[in-house]
């Protein structure tokens, strides 16, 4: 569970599952198509508002700039879903 942007509680309770979060499987579901690494992750809000985002930046991907816009987005978004479940991963064997 992520708290603020830096801190990452794990199994706030012993009846919660355990999660095994795989940074390489997160940053690959990004890959795919941005937002999926993150919802893998259990941050539904971040991965929906990737979608959008993706999305709108497709729509409007005719133009040279917001082509570019979306390559930095997407590349972005890998790195964002790769290092959360890195850290998620860290602070469980804390």
């Amino acid at each position: 569970m992520l708290t603020d942007e830096n801190e990452i509680v794990v199994g706030e309770s012993a009846e919660e599952e355990e999660t095994v979060l795989e940074p390489w499987r997160s940053a690959f579901y990004s890959l795919v198509f941005p937002g999926l690494g993150q919802m893998h992750n259990g941050e539904q809000g971040r991965g929906s508002y990737y979608f959008v985002i993706t999305f709108i930046l497709i729509i409007s991907s005719y133009l040279v700039v917001t082509m570019l816009i979306l390559v930095v987005f997407w590349i972005y978004n890998v790195y964002q879903a790769y290092t959360y479940a890195r850290r998620y991963e860290a602070a469980k064997k804390a």
